[in-house]
């Protein structure tokens, strides 16, 4: 048996804490790509109220392991990545990156891959993987998404690594917290989501991904079905029952 670089934490609160712990830099090789499959696969059949991935107090997670990369060769690391990224994309439930140091190459990836990202101001983010000859591919596509074509080009073109206020009015960081507060940080951003029923988060994150996939008739089409589909939801009817008491309690 590998060792456990993908341990989870399921708290009472209902949070379910991954965390990344592959010394020294959490290298992202085929085994904690698989891990972290495994995990997000786990998380999917038996979803928590959200999920926090953390790395550690001083780092994320860095880039694909190379030793690796030179040993196995591309197409085997690119299908890990892709298998990964995809699983945790895919968790019904609100997923949040929590950043204490460097996100770098595969370990940005791992972050966008991720709904919402808090970071620490000594956060670090980077694709450095042009320097080493190679493109960056699999969720660095979602990079212009976040920052902006240009920018996104500059920062995969030059492979530098870019720092939180760099990058402030991208808003790639939801939110900026000091270290050892980025945990509460993320319990803020949750906050705000206990009242959202879990149908509608699940429905929600799957049209993230067609809108990101498919062109604006096609997603415009999906989105009015997907409406009409929770609208008839006995969650949804409660959910709006509970709205309308609110309202009224307020006078």
């Amino acid at each position: 048996m590998p060792d456990p670089f993908v341990t989870v934490d399921r708290r009472a609160d209902g949070v379910a804490l991954v965390r990344l712990d592959r010394p020294k830099a959490n290298a992202l090789s085929g085994t904690v790509l698989g891990q972290i499959y495994a995990t997000a696969q786990a998380l999917h059949d038996d979803p928590p109220g959200a999920v926090v991935l953390w790395g550690g107090r001083r780092i994320f997670a860095a880039g694909a392991d190379i030793v690796e990369l030179e040993g196995n060769g591309p197409t085997s690391v690119g299908a890990n990545f892709t298998a990964a990224l995809g699983a945790l994309a895919s968790v019904p439930r609100v997923t949040i990156a929590a950043i204490n140091g460097y996100a770098l190459g595969g370990g940005l990836e791992l972050a966008l891959a991720c709904d919402l990202r808090v970071a620490c101001p000594e956060a670090r983010f980077g694709l450095p993987e042009v320097r080493l000859g190679i493109p960056s591919v699999v969720d660095a596509a979602l990079l212009h998404h976040y920052v902006g074509l240009s920018r996104a080009r500059e920062i995969i073109l030059t492979g530098a690594m870019y720092s939180v206020a760099d990058l402030a009015s991208s808003g790639l960081a939801n939110r900026v917290a000091e270290r050892g507060q980025l945990r509460a940080a993320a319990g803020e951003l949750l906050a705000g989501l206990r009242e959202l029923t879990p149908q509608v988060l699940a429905a929600q994150k799957a049209l993230f991904e067609t809108w990101l996939n498919t062109g604006l008739r096609a997603s415009i089409d999906a989105s009015v079905e997907v409406f009409a589909d929770l609208f008839a939801d006995p969650a949804t009817a409660a959910a709006v029952a509970a709205y309308q008491r609110r309202l009224a309690s307020r006078g």
